[in-house]
């Protein structure tokens, strides 16, 4: 077990597909907690400018449902939405190329 181990370690697709993986990952990150921190930082440092003040605002005269909450269920569909787009690009990118590593490895080490 240990010598697949070592192959697996030593083949380039496998750095590859470390370093595909980990940068995308480090993206959707990035795009949720940029998105969480605007929304964050106009609600307590602009409450009256911009989209801050129409979060408060209902979404039709009389209505209980404020645009914030619109705005949280999209920010909420969005989330979701790269959650989907990264294991989708996990079953169709990434699971194949590591199918092919650890096979190649379990026949390197002669399993």
């Amino acid at each position: 077990m240990q010598k697949i181990y070592q192959v697996i370690k030593a083949d380039p697709r496998f750095h590859e597909l470390e370093r595909k993986r980990s940068r995308f990952g480090w993206w959707l990150a990035a795009i949720v907690f940029g998105n969480c921190l605007w929304y964050m930082a106009a609600t307590a440092f602009f409450p009256e400018s911009g989209f801050a003040h129409l979060w408060g605002e209902p979404v039709a005269e009389g209505a209980a449902t404020t645009w914030g909450i619109v705005i949280g269920f999209v920010q909420t569909v969005g989330f979701i939405l790269l959650v989907g787009l990264y294991i989708y690009r996990a079953n169709h990118e990434f699971d194949p190329l590591k199918d092919a590593i650890v096979e190649d490895a379990r026949r390197a080490a002669g399993e």
